[in-house]
């Protein structure tokens, strides 16, 4: 979606949120599945969808009751596309008319209560348009009840003069009689299906004026119903409405991932809320392993991604612009099925985006590029690749455990990494402790300032043996043990 692949969909917590986008009818379902990221044409046509968003929001605060029941509504509907569709050229059974009848009638419920609802909350561009003339069509007495039946005075004199054969055959008892009733009753059965199909014709003709409204109502119900299944998700977990930025700046106060955060609790823990700007150009970020790099990175393509398909997005405050894609280069990769190194398959992914930054603008995460390389190497080469994205033009943001990447030109963040108080020796060889005294927090460095060394404080609280400890202590002067 949007660039990500279905794996990196699922890494990012995309997946997560699109399992919890629940629609109450079959046409938010189809919504659903057409869902497609706004251009960077389309930020009118963004604003306008959190606007919707903001105000059904506001529904479910304050006018509950008749939201639930617009839900209500909407959850009886039944998917009906298939039988519009073939009315148009072809003639409806009894079983189809019957179900368009039901439509029609739950639809008149729903658009009474939409009706009420719109004199005070406004959703522009989201209208359903009265049927009553299609429902008198199959509803002509008007008595607004689910059953339905082919019917006409000619069927019912036939049905009547059926019944009067059938009762005829069940006391006759002469085998020449019976052969006459049953020649009669054959006939007039004949003759019912006959004029049941006139009927069904007519009724089915009658109906194709009112197609084009069929169409339009549908696919205005599934826009009402996506729009609710958004502001439920917003409400759920706590998502804003983003300020688009034209200015090329990710901004992001306090950034969260539903889905990291769902997966830490089920653990006993809690997500760190991270703040992060990116501008044009490049940002690393750097940190040791296990300092929640990756997490912050991948957060942040989630909440970009999110504002492009029109949904709130999981921060105190955002600011993002429109991209002409999204591009995430993460341990997290397809090619190594075909037969690529991990290494091999992050070049031929970032040799895909090279050629894309030359005419969009995107936005870039890469994730521990080079890491399936040697350490010189890989520095390297995230040197080169970082300098290469800080002329791109577009907005590009790597992380990195390697020394001496950042240069002047570059923003630089750090993850403040462990604070580890050495009164705490009860707690050595428990590696969840871990957790408890990493401070996941980015703060913006220097371009000299190196990354946080904390692998030998990881070391030790693990409770690696002290004979090992020594010796890699050795190759550290610079930090005492």
């Amino acid at each position: 979606m949007f660039g990500l692949d279905y794996t990196q969909q699922e890494a990012i917590g995309l997946s997560f949120l699109w399992n919890k986008l629940i629609p109450n009818s079959p046409y938010g379902v189809e919504q659903i599945k057409q869902i497609k990221p706004f251009g960077r044409s389309g930020q009118a046509a963004l604003a306008e969808c959190f606007d919707h968003i903001e105000t059904v929001i506001r529904l479910a605060k304050e006018h509950k009751a008749e939201l639930d029941t617009l839900c209500l509504h909407l959850m009886s509907l039944k998917n009906i596309r298939g039988c519009v569709n073939k009315c148009n050229n072809h003639t409806l059974h009894q079983v189809e008319l019957f179900e368009v009848k039901q439509f029609l009638l739950v639809f008149e419920k729903l658009c009474i209560t939409y009706k009420a609802l719109e004199q005070r909350f406004q959703l522009n561009g989201i209208d359903l348009l009265a049927m009553d003339g299609a429902l008198d069509i199959l509803d002509p007495e008007q008595k607004r009840i689910a059953a339905f039946t082919v019917d006409s005075p000619e069927l019912a004199v036939i049905r009547r003069e059926k019944l009067h054969v059938e009762a005829l055959l069940q006391k006759e008892t002469g085998e020449s009689a019976k052969n006459v009733l049953t020649t009669k009753r054959f006939q007039l059965v004949k003759r019912e299906e006959q004029e049941e199909t006139r009927v069904m014709r007519e009724l089915s003709e009658a109906l194709r004026v009112h197609l084009p409204a069929f169409h339009f109502n549908m696919d205005n119900i599934g826009k009402l119903d996506l729009i609710i299944a958004k502001a439920m998700l917003a409400l759920e977990y706590g998502g804003i409405r983003p300020q688009i930025s034209d200015r090329g700046i990710v901004s992001f106060q306090n950034m969260s991932n539903p889905f990291v955060a769902d997966a830490l609790a089920k653990k006993g823990q809690t997500l760190t809320q991270v703040s992060l700007t990116l501008s044009e150009g490049v940002t690393i970020i750097t940190g040791a392993n296990m300092g929640g790099k990756s997490v912050s990175v991948k957060t942040a393509v989630l909440n970009v991604t999110l504002c492009q398909m029109g949904f709130f997005v999981f921060a105190e405050q955002a600011e993002i612009p429109l991209f002409d894609g999204i591009c995430l280069i993460s341990e997290d990769m397809q090619d190594i099925g075909r037969g690529l190194s991990s290494f091999g398959a992050e070049i031929v992914r970032f040799n895909e985006v090279v050629t894309r930054l030359k005419t969009e603008f995107l936005f870039v995460a890469l994730d521990e590029f080079a890491r399936g390389t040697n350490p010189a190497e890989g520095a390297a080469l995230v040197r080169g690749v970082a300098s290469y994205l800080s002329e791109s033009g577009s907005v590009c943001v790597m992380t990195t455990h390697y020394d001496g990447v950042v240069l002047p030109t570059f923003k630089h963040y750090q993850v403040a990494g462990l604070s580890f108080p050495e009164t705490e020796q009860e707690s050595m060889g428990n590696l969840a402790f871990i957790a408890d005294y990493m401070d996941y927090n980015l703060i913006e460095a220097g371009t000299e300032t190196a990354p946080p060394r904390d692998a030998l404080t990881i070391c030790k609280i693990i409770g690696l043996d002290q004979g090992v400890l020594e010796r890699i202590g050795s190759e550290y002067p610079d930090i005492s043990d």
